[in-house]
């Protein structure tokens, strides 16, 4: 009896059944596993028998990786009112992580210090919109693999010294240290977690400068644009002025009963249901929303403002 032993490639005969894992970019992700089956092909008689190999098995490690980033330069904070410092923290690892967040406050003196979720990434702090995390020292919850969070210090200085400076602290929760620390059965899935190139851990320190608190009072500032019928921007009769009012309230204590007025402006008409207050129409009439458009000239009620906020109007006259 002949025996013929046939061994699939590759390598000239070791693996071929199959190779059984995810493809090659989920399995890069922790905790997936990857599994290789061989099989050796056996002719005997004129017939062919397959016999298999017992599964070789690994499970991938959680690589533990940090990216923590702002804007360069000077920050600039003010006594007597919160400030938001905007920043990006980012899972650089391969597995899902949450991070450690503290702050350090040198030669500053501050009633609170917090961290806060930028929810619509506008670097500023919205008490009815982001997310605080805590003060002083926060937590994140897990990150996907290379998802980034933008995120705030809230900061509300009552000294600022001359060697003022801050520094934001970031770690991954599972560990950090020395590159190719293993963190054993505390990665994804029960493997294992190891310290990536990062060391896992990272930090931002600024220098601080003061600033006046009034660069925190509110503000108005308002611009034109015209269009006339012959579609240029003269300044001509059956022209269409368009105003804009941008409200600008930088501090974070809240402004009660703010209301915005314009007068119509002499040898113009207004042009009706042209108001809006961030994009939103509102009616002339004196009824339930926030407009209202009379013989003098306009108004909009904005209400209580939970600032730092910015809220714009437009509205349009013709010129008579």
């Amino acid at each position: 009896m002949e025996h013929a032993a046939r061994l699939t490639p590759p390598f000239a005969a070791l693996l071929a059944g199959a190779l059984l894992c995810a493809t090659s970019a989920s399995a890069q992700r922790a905790g997936s596993v990857v599994t290789n089956i061989a099989a050796v092909e056996i002719g005997t008689d004129g017939e062919t028998s397959r016999v298999t190999s017992n599964a070789a098995t690994l499970r991938i490690d959680e690589r533990l990786d940090i990216g923590l980033e702002a804007a360069p330069g000077t920050l600039r904070l003010a006594t007597g009112r919160a400030n938001a410092l905007p920043f990006t923290l980012t899972n650089r690892g391969n597995g899902s992580e949450a991070f450690a967040l503290a702050p350090t406050l040198g030669d500053i003196d501050a009633d609170d210090a917090s961290f806060a979720i930028d929810s619509d990434g506008n670097g500023v702090y919205d008490l009815a919109v982001d997310q605080l995390l805590g003060r002083g020292e926060a937590a994140t919850a897990a990150l996907a693999p290379g998802a980034t969070l933008a995120l705030l210090l809230v900061v509300s200085p009552t000294r600022i010294g001359g060697d003022a400076r801050l520094k934001i602290a970031a770690h991954a929760l599972t560990g950090s240290g020395t590159p190719g620390t293993v963190f054993a059965g505390q990665g994804d899935e029960g493997g294992d977690a190891v310290v990536g190139a990062t060391t896992a851990a990272a930090t931002i320190e600024r220098p601080v400068a003061a600033v006046s608190a009034d660069a925190g009072a509110p503000s108005l500032t308002k611009s034109q644009s015209v269009i006339a019928p012959d579609g240029s921007a003269r300044v001509v009769r059956g022209a269409v002025i368009t105003y804009t009012l941008a409200a600008t309230f930088a501090a974070n204590d809240a402004a009660t009963d703010a209301v915005v007025s314009d007068p119509i402006p002499n040898r113009t008409s207004y042009v009706a249901s042209s108001l809006t207050l961030d994009g939103a129409p509102l009616t002339d009439a004196a009824d339930a929303d926030a407009g209202r458009v009379g013989i003098g000239g306009l108004s909009v009620a904005l209400g209580t403002v939970a600032g730092p906020a910015t809220h714009t109007i437009r509205f349009q006259v013709k010129i008579n």
